[in-house]
């Protein structure tokens, strides 16, 4: 009889737990686990991730040093040849947070990494056989399930302008006319027959098979960018993680050239350095606020390889002295872990024809594209802010967290690193805790905040800052999910409220 492997899994939907769960019973290991969960998601979390999406897992294996699967979207090579003046692409504009004006349609689709993701990380540390990860997945995609809170509120806010328009897609999210209603059945069109194929061939069929003719077939016909040869020619990389030394803990980070390790990083060093312990609410909110409009700043003048040398932080403290996606964590009893952030961006509002696939707009997501639309060379990986972490402790403690939410997942990951370790809450109260984040609006800094936190001095000494309060909780904070073991030993899982969250625990 298989021996069901002991784990804590951290997800946003208990279908997405209970599809590790599915795979741990089977004896499986944390990188079987994350990946069968992480496909779960791809339904379970539509629209927060997807297979037409991206994903980076940050993995550790006792005895060996940890390593990060980059599967980012990459630049495509059909711009090359057509007019992108003319290219299916619309401006749309979001009541997302603040609000957002994003790039979506067929020419905001950069060259999806999920799936070479998974498969990589699963071929090169998995255990079990290709069928059995995926099939937690393709059950829900053969019986359908009930659609979760989150991406109802998500098509609440985005479905007309971004899902609406294109009929496969509006045939999935507005089955008989009207929007999918939350707790309420839901099947995606076509899924189930994508997921077979996936499941036989491997993500080939992906890249290269019947599905990447779909694909590119949509692209074609309707002024997308990605080819065939793009697609063929993707490959998953293998990167070395940043590695930090953080209030005694040892970190690894999502490393160049996505940003969200070195941010994360960054701005927690920045915190480390400049909070003291004595500072009462209104002045921590002070510091922090400092602290995140010094990231802002370096990250528009120093290159993500240095952020997170001493020396170049020190520069910075003057000025702090006088700111869609989806995250599941999983941790082994035998200490391995694996976090993997996936994300769809705000979505093109395309869904693949025959497919079930829903796709990314990382060419029309401003922050991933600092050189403008277009602007990335052909085959470059895009900009991501994404930031599966792991953490050791010298008393046994390790830790394998991250967080959804775009620009938020630095502020979000730092200032819960900063309340658990450095403040010595729990990893529950530190997840729960309120947050803030800064971004730059016009001439101003715009502090968005949730209730709970004390901006008195901000009201005071904020000459240049506009406060933008929330009336609660809110998943434009994020939603962290950790899994790890404490100091006695002990398998652990915290997932944020913000989001449905989930988590599973099996000693």
């Amino acid at each position: 009889m298989t021996k069901t492997t002991p784990v804590a899994i951290s997800a946003d939907s208990p279908l997405t737990t209970k599809a590790g769960v599915q795979i741990a019973q089977l004896g499986g290991n944390a990188i079987d686990i994350a990946v069968g969960a992480a496909l779960a998601a791809t339904l379970s979390e539509i629209l927060m991730c997807s297979l037409g999406g991206s994903a980076f897992l940050m993995i550790h294996k006792p005895g060996q040093p940890p390593e990060l699967i980059d599967g980012a979207d990459a630049m495509p090579s059909g711009h090359l040849k057509l007019d992108p003046n003319s290219a299916g692409w619309q401006e749309v504009d979001l009541p997302y947070g603040d609000g957002i004006t994003v790039r979506a349609g067929l020419a905001s689709i950069a060259v999806p990494g999920m799936l070479a993701a998974l498969e990589t990380a699963w071929q090169r540390g998995g255990s079990l056989p290709w069928l059995e990860i995926v099939a937690p997945a393709l059950e829900l995609a053969r019986n359908g399930f009930n659609l979760s809170p989150t991406t109802a509120r998500w098509l609440s806010l985005a479905g007309k302008p971004l899902f609406y328009p294109q009929q496969a897609s509006r045939d999935c999210f507005f089955p008989n006319g009207c929007q999918a209603v939350a707790n309420e059945p839901f099947n995606i069109p076509d899924m189930a027959e994508t997921l077979e194929l996936i499941a036989q061939e491997g993500a080939k069929a992906f890249y290269q098979g019947d599905i990447a003719a779909a694909f590119v077939q949509e692209m074609a016909e309707h002024g997308g960018f990605v080819t065939r040869s793009d697609l063929a020619n993707y490959r998953a990389i293998v990167r070395q993680p940043l590695q930090l030394t953080s209030m005694g803990f040892e970190l690894a980070l999502n490393p160049p050239p996505a940003v969200g390790g070195a941010a994360v990083g960054s701005l927690m060093k920045l915190l480390e350095l400049t909070t003291q312990s004595d500072f009462t609410p209104a002045q921590r909110t002070l510091q922090q606020v400092k602290a995140i409009i010094a990231l802002w700043e370096l990250r528009t003048q120093e290159n993500p390889e240095v952020f997170l040398a001493e020396e170049t932080l020190r520069r910075y403290l003057p000025a702090i002295q006088s700111p869609n996606t989806m995250h599941l964590s999983v941790a082994t009893g035998s200490g391995e872990m694996v976090s993997v952030t996936m994300s769809n961006g705000y979505g093109s509002g395309i869904t693949i024809p025959g497919t079930g696939i829903t796709c990314n707009n990382s060419l029309g997501e401003p922050e991933l594209n600092p050189q403008g639309f277009l602007g990335a060379a052909v085959g470059e990986r895009m900009i991501s802010n994404m930031a599966p972490s792991l953490a050791w402790h010298p008393d046994g403690r390790c830790l394998a967290f991250g967080t959804p939410g775009a620009s938020r997942i630095t502020t979000a990951m730092a200032q819960m690193w900063t309340r658990y370790a450095r403040e010595g809450v729990s990893l529950e109260e530190a997840v729960k805790a309120p947050r803030l984040h800064v971004e730059p609006k016009e001439n101003k800094w715009r502090v968005l905040y949730e209730p709970g936190i004390d901006t008195t001095l901000l009201e005071t000494e904020g000459k240049n800052l506009e406060l933008y309060p929330f009336e609660q909780l809110d998943m434009f904070f994020g939603a962290i999910k950790i899994a790890g073991i404490n100091a006695e030993g002990t398998l652990e899982a915290v997932a944020d409220n913000r989001r449905e969250g989930s988590v599973e625990i099996i000693p």
